[in-house]
């Protein structure tokens, strides 16, 4: 097989790597998948594989570098830019459902959980960069709408899981059980349900 020889060919058989990757993983596990199955499924050569990755922690690593880094990168503009916890919320809620139908971190959520025995390093790891950085984000947020007085929030860091648990728990509900559409979920109506409780359960007087 010819390499590539442009910046442009190399990324796109890298995303092919990736994207092979990912259905190996999501079918198998990541346990049970091989280089040679990722590399077959990409119509690549084991060989090409291993010029762009050493390893399947490596894809594994890059998988969360592609998917998830951008999406919370998103979602920590919303956070940041909002002007009010009515303006956040709301915003997390426009980006969630688009989140989970239209990128693959929702199934890069199941691989992850379905084998986390297996590679606790790299478990560790996605907690410290990903899930703790959303919970720091969001926590910060609410103690700067508590410090101004338009919430009380008794403790920012714990109130932090309960506003994004919804969008971990639809994440895994439509890789899992919705994979052909058949237990879909109006995750519009779900997640401005979800901001007007919070929004009603944090304001000033109604201590969490």
């Amino acid at each position: 097989m010819l390499r590539a020889r442009t910046d442009e060919a190399k990324d796109e058989r890298r995303q092919a790597l990736l994207s092979a990757a990912l259905d190996e993983f999501f079918e198998k596990g990541f346990a049970a998948s091989r280089m040679s199955d990722i590399a077959r499924r990409a119509h690549l050569s084991k060989g090409t594989l291993y010029l762009y990755f050493d390893s399947k922690e490596a894809m594994f690593k890059a998988l969360v570098e592609s998917l998830a880094f951008p999406n919370l990168e998103q979602i920590e503009r919303i956070a940041e830019g909002a002007r009010t916890l009515d303006e956040a919320l709301n915003g997390i809620g426009v980006f969630a459902p688009a989140l989970i139908r239209h990128s693959e971190l929702p199934r890069l959520m199941k691989v992850l959980i379905g084998d986390s025995h297996m590679f606790p390093s790299m478990v560790a790891a996605y907690r410290k960069e990903l899930i703790e950085r959303v919970i720091g984000m969001v926590a910060a947020l609410l103690k700067r709408v508590s410090d101004a007085g338009e919430a009380d929030v008794e403790n920012p860091e714990l109130t932090a899981r309960i506003i994004i648990a919804p969008i971990v728990l639809s994440g895994l509900w439509h890789a899992v059980f919705n994979r052909n559409g058949e237990a879909d979920v109006d995750l519009e109506t779900l997640f401005q349900t979800h901001a007007r409780l919070m929004l009603k359960a944090l304001k000033p007087g109604n201590p969490t």
